[in-house]
């Protein structure tokens, strides 16, 4: 006989995930969405279960291009742990 899970507010996930993405990586592309520019793309990857690597990308104009084209603007590596339902983000980046 099958299992039967309970889903309750908290485990219920809120949009669409890609095979392999973890809460915790969902949880930080939330958190970064908030600090955001409005043109800005974050491209996030999870390095290990609480490393990942998150990528600012900003759209680059060209009068010439037939395709839009952007640039990373900013790349740092994290160190993200959730204690007591609160994000403790560090920055792993060497300078």
């Amino acid at each position: 006989m099958a299992a039967v899970q309970q889903l309750t507010e908290e485990n219920v996930p809120k949009g669409p995930t890609k095979a392999g993405e973890s809460v915790l990586k969902r949880r930080l592309v939330e958190r970064l969405e908030e600090s955001k520019r409005f043109s800005d793309l974050i491209r996030v990857t999870q390095i290990s279960p609480r490393h990942f690597r998150v990528n600012y990308i900003s759209p680059v104009a060209s009068d010439n291009a037939l395709m839009q084209t952007y640039r990373i603007t900013k790349s740092q590596f994290l160190y993200v742990e959730d204690r007591a339902g609160e994000l403790i983000i560090a920055a792993q980046t060497r300078r």
